[in-house]
């Protein structure tokens, strides 16, 4: 960040009134550091100043990092766990080439130091030997001729050597005895070459057990980075802060209603309602998310800037976010990856979101279901403690794995419906209320391999429940009601259901009869080699859009009123023509077209 660029980018923000509440800016640097003082007007909030500081200045930057490394000659992007294992691998690559290297070298010293040791020994037979040599070359000859048992024409003298013809001298130790200075015939010498052996040995010893442990070559490894952390490890001098606590403060932000639009690739985006003009019927539209060919806007609700996103996942945790903490982006833009807003744990994917104004609010229900047949309902108010990283909203057994989830209001009609082609329709009150670590009760009665492949509710008097949503709509102006309330009746209450053959129909909810939940349930759809399995059920209207997904990324987009209307027993008409060996993935609704607050309509 340069100074003075920033206070330059701070007077041309003022200028320009895209900050309004600054008076005056002076910089009071000096020889202790650098100071720059930003004087308010009177009666504005220093806090929102600051927000739009760092927005709109480099005070806060932000940018895109990857992870490039060169892995066996070939430059990969990897993850911080990746980069650490291959870190890992390469320190054990290294510190066993290098203790093979000083192996190599100890064992060079020590064929040096026991020459050095024999010809001590014998002493006054090398001199004789050295003496009576022609030149150096006769010398290195003649020694490992006489050391190795050979009869040479020199004289010796003094005590005779006590020869081992399997063990002579080398040339590599010849030479090294030519070298030896007169010094090191000294005794101290001589025990320092003694000793010198001994610890060579012992390394030598050291390094042969190393390369035969694996878990002592690492410990090397541990070691020296220890040893490392102690020479250069010191505190921090960054800080680390978490950037929604340091600008993204709920206090600072308006409460105001926002479209919030979350792709079927996992990209969520938030953008002012205002940026939807109003226009009549029959109208253009506008461009909405922009999204990869084989992406598209699966979620779209209207909620306030200060509401949650409950965010449940595979695995039966529960994150949280605040719908300010997703990006602010343009109508047409795609915003940012959920695994860039939350902290998901390997191997979780997202299941559902639901949108909540008050954790606290008494009277409203999480309702879960899962693969193997298995209900839960808890308390919404027992999500209220916030944790970044997450918590248990459903105790989940081994082989199973949540498919949906619902906020209720206690009285409801669940719909189950399994891939064998039963359904069950049961009163919520048939379900109590129970904690989050709870693993829930039986739902449904499922015959072997068969599983849950989708959940919906019911209100028991749509009639009267759509007259409370239209008054709540009315006395609050905006439509957030329909956004943050997963209880909305559907009119008709239509059950969709698409096979895994491209096949689909609606039914009326109310062929399906009342049950005791923990039944098997009556037929749905009527699976045959022609239709297939059911992979999904949705609730629609006559209004909805359907979107159904295949294996080999086939897509197609139609009205629900197009499909069929069809009592439990039928197959349903085909919706998607597939190739050979391709199968449906996954079927959803698109959001409808929300209502705006002037009796207009919300354009995508």
């Amino acid at each position: 960040m340069n100074k003075r660029y920033l206070i330059e980018r701070i007077a041309e923000l003022v200028n320009n009134k895209t900050i309004e509440d600054i008076g005056d800016i002076r910089d009071e640097s000096d020889r202790d550091g650098m100071r720059i003082v930003v004087e308010l007007k009177r009666g504005c909030e220093p806090q929102i100043v600051l927000n739009q500081l760092f927005k709109h200045t480099q005070m806060q930057e932000n940018f895109s990092m990857i992870f490039l490394a060169v892995v066996n000659g070939q430059p990969k992007e990897m993850g911080l766990v990746q980069a650490i294992k291959y870190f890992i691998d390469h320190r054990v690559e290294v510190v066993r080439r290098r203790t093979a290297y000083l192996l190599l070298k100890a064992k060079e010293r020590e064929h040096i130091l026991e020459g050095y040791r024999i010809a001590l020994d014998h002493l006054d037979n090398v001199i004789v030997i050295i003496r009576g040599s022609a030149n150096r070359g006769d010398a290195r000859e003649n020694l490992v001729l006489y050391f190795g048992g050979k009869k040479i024409d020199i004289n010796t003298t003094g005590r005779a050597p006590k020869l081992d013809p399997e063990k002579p001298f080398t040339a590599t130790q010849a030479d090294a005895i030519l070298e030896l200075q007169l010094h090191r015939l000294t005794k101290l010498s001589i025990d320092e070459i003694a000793n010198e052996l001994k610890q060579v040995r012992e390394n030598i010893a050291e390094f042969e057990s190393i390369l035969a442990s694996e878990k002592k070559l690492r410990g090397v490894i541990v070691t020296e980075l220890e040893e490392v952390k102690k020479l250069y490890g010191d505190e921090r001098r960054t800080r680390i802060e978490d950037e929604a606590a340091e600008i993204h403060l709920e206090d600072l932000i308006a409460d105001e209603q926002v479209a919030v639009t979350v792709s079927h690739g996992g990209y969520l985006k938030r953008t002012p309602i205002s940026t939807y003009r109003m226009q009549r019927r029959g109208g253009t539209g506008r461009t909405g998310m922009k999204t990869r060919d084989e992406d598209f806007v699966e979620h779209l609700f209207i909620a306030s800037t200060h509401a949650y996103i409950l965010i449940f996942t595979n695995t039966g945790r529960v994150y949280w976010l605040k719908v300010y903490e997703i990006p602010d982006v343009s109508a047409a833009g795609k915003g940012k990856h959920i695994g860039n807003l939350v902290s998901l744990q390997p191997g979780e994917t997202v299941r559902t979101m639901l949108a909540v104004r008050n954790l606290e609010e008494e009277g409203r229900y999480v309702f879960f279901a899962t693969r193997n047949g298995t209900v839960k309902k808890t308390d919404l108010k027992d999500f209220s403690n916030v944790m970044s990283r997450g918590i248990i909203a459903i105790g989940i057994e081994k082989g199973d794995e949540l498919v949906g989830v619902t906020l209720t209001d206690g009285n409801q009609i669940v719909f189950l419906a399994s891939h064998d082609g039963q359904a069950i329709r049961f009163d919520e009150s048939d379900v109590r209320s129970m904690g989050r670590p709870a693993y829930g009760v039986r739902g449904m009665n499922l015959d072997e391999k068969d599983y849950i492949v989708g959940m919906a509710t019911t209100p028991k008097d749509i009639k009267k429940a759509e007259a409370e949503v239209e008054k709540a709509k009315a006395e609050a102006g905006v439509p957030e009601a329909t956004a943050t309330d997963a209880t909305i009746p559907v009119k008709g209450s239509l059950i969709l259901s698409v096979t895994e053959n491209g096949y689909g129909k609606r039914t009326p909810a109310d062929e399906y009869r009342l049950q005791g939940r923990g039944g098997s349930g009556v037929i749905n759809v009527k699976t045959a080699e022609r239709n297939g399995k059911v992979v999904g059920i949705a609730q629609v209207t006559e209004d909805s859009e359907v979107m159904l997904i295949s294996q080999y990324g086939k897509i197609i987009r139609m009205d629900s009123s197009t499909i069929r209307e069809s009592g439990r027993a039928a197959q349903g008409v085909r919706l998607l023509h597939l190739e050979a060996g391709d199968r449906v993935a996954a079927a959803v609704v698109i959001p409808p077209e929300k209502e705006g607050t002037n009796g207009g309509t919300l354009i995508q």
